[in-house]
């Protein structure tokens, strides 16, 4: 398990696209004062407000977000990293979660992003599969969180997890 204190708290929530971490840190942002960030945001506003190509992402952008946001205390940070990474944040004192959402509902939300946003990821839908399988044998969640309920019932829930963590 990460090493968690008194004095702060670090949650590193992970899902994949279509799990609800954007839509999650939003809620957080607008209904507790948790301070919440979004590893995709971070990686654009590091690479001046545009996504890069995934070898500059992977090798200049995410070392520079990762190494600024294991300096940061009382944080809930959202996003997806393989296994090598998610074990440097454990190592830097953060805790982890999965925000666990079954096959099924996830190709439901990409559907629904599609038809409501006009875009999908749903091409890198087996990578992220994978990557959470591997996480998972790695032992790299601390607590599961219950994805498919309602936007509030899963903030409270993660709000509730803040709390018991101090």
């Amino acid at each position: 398990m990460g090493s968690v204190t008194v004095e702060t708290v670090r949650l590193f929530v992970m899902g994949i696209a279509c799990a609800g971490k954007t839509t999650l840190a939003r809620r957080l942002r607008a209904c507790s004062t948790l301070y919440v960030l979004d590893l995709d945001d971070e990686i654009g506003r590091f690479n001046g407000g545009t996504w890069p190509d995934i070898p500059t992402k992977n090798k200049v952008v995410l070392p520079k977000v990762l190494a600024e946001v294991r300096a940061m205390s009382d944080l809930v940070l959202f996003g997806s990293l393989p296994v090598e990474r998610t074990q440097e944040l454990r190592q830097a004192g953060f805790y982890t979660a999965l925000l666990d959402v079954s096959e099924a509902e996830l190709r439901r939300r990409h559907a629904v992003r599609l038809a409501e946003e006009g875009w999908t990821n749903v091409e890198w839908f087996e990578h992220e599969q994978s990557l959470i399988r591997d996480l998972r044998a790695h032992n790299m969640f601390d607590h599961l969180i219950d994805g498919e309920g309602t936007v509030a019932s899963i903030a409270d829930g993660i709000m509730k997890l803040v709390e018991d963590l101090r």
